[in-house]
């Protein structure tokens, strides 16, 4: 009588145990089932996000190590950390268009075309425009240009190119063609970029006989940005 009893007791507790397991299972399944593509692709996309940041956050270590070793390498040659900081801030210079610079570069000169008009054709097709100016230097910088210069003019971020009738206001400054661009980099490429048969300055020459010269050479100056450089509105980010 006792076993079974006992039998009985064990019958009812795996039956209650599979009960259970039955019913975790279900549900289980049920919340994978909630799982939707979008929701895996939302954090694939937080993942790579994430990811991202670390890479980016590696760089900036990399950069800062890379500084302070030449800190350290400054203060163990008995030189002075002045001497890394005035290397640095003359780059800075350099980038910002603060500071004459020399180097291998290229010499452009567009100048309006000569030829005759087509019967109705619009005389400003004839004419250098600003858009023109701006699409060589724009080549330019494609092409790897370090520094820029029109007619004198440094091109930095703020520089403004417009028409004025006949004439081109740059950096405040007007002047007539023919217009003399300036650029420092390698000499070869910056003259396959304003030669190149797809480019505008081929484009020019070819279909409307604008006058586009390039001439290489091992050196070429470029004068320092002398206009004001101020900011009225930014302020340095706080914080993240």
């Amino acid at each position: 009588m006792n076993n079974n009893i006992i039998r009985l007791k064990i019958l009812i507790i795996f039956v209650l145990f599979g009960f259970f397991m039955t019913f975790q299972i279900k549900n289980v399944k049920e919340d994978y089932s909630f799982v939707s593509l979008k929701t895996m692709s939302d954090i694939q996309n937080e993942i790579d996000k994430e990811l991202n940041e670390i890479s980016n956050l590696k760089d900036l270590l990399i950069e800062r190590e890379k500084r302070l070793n030449e800190y350290q390498k400054a203060i163990f040659e008995e030189g002075s950390i002045k001497d890394v900081l005035k290397t640095e801030l003359d780059q800075v210079k350099m980038l910002a268009g603060v500071t004459d610079l020399q180097g291998p570069g290229i010499i452009v000169k567009l100048s309006d075309s000569t030829r005759e008009l087509y019967e109705g054709e619009d005389p400003n097709d004839l004419l250098i425009h600003q858009r023109d100016v701006l699409m060589i230097i724009n080549e330019l910088k494609v092409a790897g240009a370090e520094a820029i210069a029109v007619n004198g003019q440094r091109i930095i971020h703020t520089s403004e190119i417009k028409c004025t009738g006949p004439t081109i206001t740059i950096n405040n400054h007007t002047y007539g063609q023919p217009f003399i661009i300036v650029a420092i980099g390698d000499p070869i490429t910056l003259d396959a970029a304003i030669k190149a048969p797809d480019s505008h300055g081929a484009l020019l020459k070819d279909f409307y006989n604008i006058g586009v010269e390039s001439q290489t050479s091992p050196r070429v100056r470029i004068s320092k940005y002398n206009g004001e450089l101020t900011m009225k509105y930014s302020k340095v980010r706080e914080g993240e």
